[in-house]
């Protein structure tokens, strides 16, 4: 093994699935030297941009939490192990960003309960963050720097809101640095007069990225709100007058940021991407997506499958007496045709969608503050 060259081990290493990798580097000390090295983890990442993509998907069910993956092309679901997460919890899926993803629970009656989880689904590797001076809100933003260099830059962040008279408040805005495994207290800097619930986030070059639907003196408000990872600052970005005024589900279509806006004068969902970043005249349509509300129910997209589907959560009512059933669908957006899952989900509320990368980075390393 240790006479094999280098440069052929490694060309075979970045094409294999993470899982093995992970058990490969007890074969021997040379393989777990090269397997745990920053050159082969960014190369690895690098690959996995283009062929190691998959989704996760996170939903309740019988009021439980679930997290299962998607590998598109293929339209089948498997469950993954979230056991880490206190039995029977209920928990948020914020974002991933290079192959970590960032978990959220929320306890109303008992604060301190709640917690955030970093996990690497494709080692199985997670961790708890310690808990900030302040509860961890329901308004979690998970981000990465990338001007550091470094690919485990993470950030998350935590905004709690003090309500005093709508719509006047105040926030504490905390921020962890999974580099330093530490909280650092920003004080009172969420905008003012905005929304307490942003909806889902996606995470673009070193922003957190939210598209919230809210109303101020009875009138709609839209734009995005965005957290800047490396200056510490939260700014606001108009859309444009002609775009949807009705919810949005903001996200990432082939490497730009992405709009799904319910038009509730057509009852259908526009597509708009943002092709110059920070150009708001750059917004464009692209298309529409099937009627969102029907006779017997109300399609609501929930994130891209890939470029070519859209993930739908399918509720039919059955009237004043029967509980409302929610099911799984993709919408293939070529052939304008639903394909439905046979998963039933509680709600659309409580149903998340990210795209989310094989990875090698380890989470184990925060015992040691870096530098």
């Amino acid at each position: 093994m240790a006479s094999f060259p280098v440069d052929i081990l490694t060309e075979i290493f970045l094409r294999i699935s993470a899982r093995p990798l992970v058990r490969f580097k007890c074969v021997c000390k040379s393989w777990n030297s090269l397997l745990t090295s920053p050159f082969f983890i960014k190369a690895y990442l690098e690959r996995s941009t283009k062929l190691h993509k998959f989704n996760l998907l996170k939903y309740d069910s019988d009021n439980f939490s679930r997290v299962q993956i998607h590998y598109p092309p293929n339209n089948e679901l498997s469950d993954l192990d979230t056991s880490f997460i206190r039995d029977g919890e209920k928990f948020k899926l914020v974002d991933s960003c290079n192959g970590i993803t960032c978990f959220s629970t929320f306890d109303r009656k008992i604060r301190h309960n709640s917690k955030i989880f970093l996990w690497n689904p494709s080692t199985g590797e997670n961790m708890a963050l310690p808990q900030p001076s302040y509860h961890v809100s329901n308004l979690v933003g998970f981000g990465f720097n990338p001007l550091s260099g470094h690919p485990d830059d993470f950030t998350v962040v935590n905004v709690n809101i003090y309500i005093e008279k709508w719509p006047n408040y105040t926030s504490q805005v905390e921020v962890y640095s999974f580099r330093r495994n530490c909280w650092k207290q920003l004080g009172n800097i969420f905008p003012p007069s905005l929304s307490q619930h942003l909806g889902n986030q996606v995470i673009f070059e070193n922003f957190i990225c939210w598209c919230p639907f809210f109303r101020l003196d009875h009138e709609i408000l839209a734009l995005m709100i965005l957290y800047d990872v490396a200056q510490d600052a939260f700014q606001k970005m108009a859309l444009p007058d002609i775009m949807p005024l009705g919810e949005k589900l903001i996200s990432l279509l082939d490497g730009c940021l992405s709009v799904i806006a319910r038009n509730s004068s057509t009852k259908q969902c526009e597509v708009w991407i943002m092709k110059e970043f920070g150009v708001c005249e750059s917004w464009t349509k692209l298309y529409t997506i099937g009627a969102s509300t029907t006779i017997i129910g109300i399609r609501q997209p929930i994130g891209f499958a890939d470029s070519g589907k859209v993930f739908i959560v399918n509720t039919f009512y059955r009237g004043l007496r029967e509980k409302s059933v929610s099911h799984l669908a993709l919408y293939n957006i070529q052939s304008q045709k639903f394909e439905t899952f046979q998963v039933v989900v509680d709600c659309y509320d409580t149903t998340q969608l990210v795209t989310c990368l094989e990875s090698l980075i380890s989470l184990s390393s925060t015992k040691d503050v870096k530098h």
